[in-house]
């Protein structure tokens, strides 16, 4: 399966390429389990079932059929619109009336689809009066789909759906050689503008700011982010500036048995990344603390296949660990990063195979420093990450876009934060930090190391590493075979020791590998 490039014109006019084997019109199958449909089952062809919500974007050409498992309580949109009282904000708590027979079968264990808005595993439910209260878990496509083919190909279309301008940022900082780096943006705890497929959003996470925006552009998307940890004596800050543009979404998955058959995702992109940081210290200090930093979307946006709701998203994450020990250090510094080409992932059972190649150019800017002792910056970067899931994120998304009262509702969040929901103590560990689930993704990672010795030093040295990943994967709760999986399909390394004498370090061999 090979992606189709896109020419982004003045004006954008989505035109989708039908994958190899699929008819010129739309085409869903759909066959019901043990609660199938309104009339308990049926087939229907070129109509989204259920009479989902008109904002939904589903791709011309996409193919859907399925047989559901047993195991599945399928609820049509227009029922889940009438019975559905309030949704927890995480996704996990869900409160319905028991107006429609099918609510009562959303017993522990089965998997509750909701037509256009995804499915969960059932582990708790209780009745109160009319009420009934499910606390749940996220449920793979195979937890579902008993034999299927879910297939879409589409170009994602920016310019057509225009984002809110970047919000400037606010006065600068302590020092004023550093100023321009330490401009806080004003918080708004997450505050998200959901008018379009780009986000702006303002907030904070483990004392650091952020302030994060994606707006389209004539030929792509521009991403925007300014990171701020302001602590007693220190301070650090990362902004990244780029865009990316090119992308065509392609997903193809054939579920047998409930077992994941085959599954192939690609996208072509390219663009480009500039990362400037710096760190200061101010006096006496106990360093960063958390040093990793998930953010919310670039953008984001719910394809919904005849029911089947997957997000696309543009994701970015960021490791920033400075070491200084003195009590009036600062460093500063940035890299740049070109990229153009195309990632994908094949997996045919337990055998995955990556797709693409990546042409990527990393060029290091010169980094300042005033530290008189030794000192260091570590810095991963992992920007843009295209991705599709399904899992707990497309269902909050795709509630949040179509029925977003139920999640204003607080009822749900009181139930998950008593004994019910036991206190909450389901979420996500911490280890899952950068973790996106049930998503087949391609991603970009620049990592960057900068150490120094001080001109105090007896031979005062420098050594700057930067390099480059491309990478493909998947997770396994799509519902693959075994495991989950990551690639390279490009490498790059870069080194360089000033001065270049062995006593400064290792030399390197810096490549441009694949």
């Amino acid at each position: 399966m090979k992606p189709a490039k896109q020419v982004f014109g003045a004006i954008v006019v989505i035109s989708l390429t039908l994958l190899s084997g699929c008819s010129s019109g739309t085409k869903s199958v759909e066959t019901g389990g043990s609660s199938g449909g309104p009339s308990g089952g049926g087939t229907g062809q070129g109509a989204v079932p259920g009479g989902g919500p008109g904002k939904f974007y589903t791709p011309p050409g996409a193919v859907f059929q399925a047989t559901y498992t047993p195991n599945t309580v399928r609820l049509d949109y227009p029922t889940v619109e009438k019975t559905l009282r309030s949704v927890s904000p995480d996704g996990r708590v869900f409160i319905f009336d028991d107006s429609d027979p099918r609510i009562g079968q959303l017993a522990p264990g089965k998997v509750m689809f909701l037509e256009h808005l995804g499915a969960r595993r059932v582990v708790k439910a209780q009745k109160q009066g009319s009420e009934i209260d499910l606390l749940t878990e996220p449920a793979a496509l195979t937890d579902f789909i008993q034999d299927g083919h879910i297939q879409f190909k589409t170009p994602v279309d920016f310019e057509n759906r225009g984002a809110q301008a970047a919000i400037p940022p606010g006065a600068p900082g302590a020092m004023a050689s550093f100023g321009r780096l330490f401009g806080s943006p004003t918080l708004v705890y997450a505050a998200t503008s959901n008018t379009s497929i780009g986000v702006q959003t303002k907030g904070q996470i483990n004392n650091w700011e952020f302030d994060i925006s994606g707006a389209p552009q004539k030929t792509g998307f521009s991403l925007s982010l300014t990171a701020i940890k302001k602590l007693k004596g220190f301070e650090a800050s990362l902004k990244a500036k780029g865009d990316v543009k090119n992308i065509t979404t392609a997903f193809n998955a054939v579920i047998h048995g409930q077992k994941m058959q085959e599954f192939s995702y690609n996208t072509p992109l390219e663009g480009k990344l500039h990362v400037s940081w710096a760190a200061l210290t101010e006096g006496q200090n106990s360093g960063i603390g958390e040093s990793r930093l998930k953010l919310p979307p670039f953008a984001k946006d719910v394809i919904d296949v005849y029911g089947v709701p997957l997000l696309f998203s543009i994701n970015e994450n960021l490791i920033f660990k400075p070491g200084l020990g003195g009590k009036k250090d600062a460093v500063a510094g940035g890299f740049d990063l070109t990229y153009n080409g195309t990632g994908g992932l094949e997996i045919h059972g337990k055998q995955s195979t990556p797709k693409g190649t990546m042409d990527a150019q990393t060029t290091p800017q010169p980094t300042t420093t005033s530290a008189l002792a030794p000192h260091g910056v570590v810095i991963a970067v992992n920007a843009p990450k295209i991705s599709i899931s399904f899992g707990t994120d497309s269902v909050v998304e795709a509630i949040k876009q179509a029925m977003p009262a139920k999640m204003l509702d607080k009822a749900a969040q009181f139930l998950e934060n008593g004994p019910f929901g036991l206190g909450g103590i389901l979420k996500k560990a911490q280890q899952d930090f950068f973790k996106l689930e049930s998503a087949a993704y391609v991603q970009l990672v620049t990592e960057f190391d900068f150490t120094g010795s001080g001109p105090l030093s007896l031979v005062p040295c420098t050594l700057t590493h930067l390099n480059f990943y491309a990478q493909v994967g998947a997770d396994a709760q799509l519902g693959l075979l075994t495991g989950s999986y990551t690639h390279n399909i490009k490498q790059t390394k870069w080194t360089r020791r000033d001065p270049d004498v062995d006593i400064c370090g290792p030399k390197g061999d810096n490549s441009n590998g694949q």
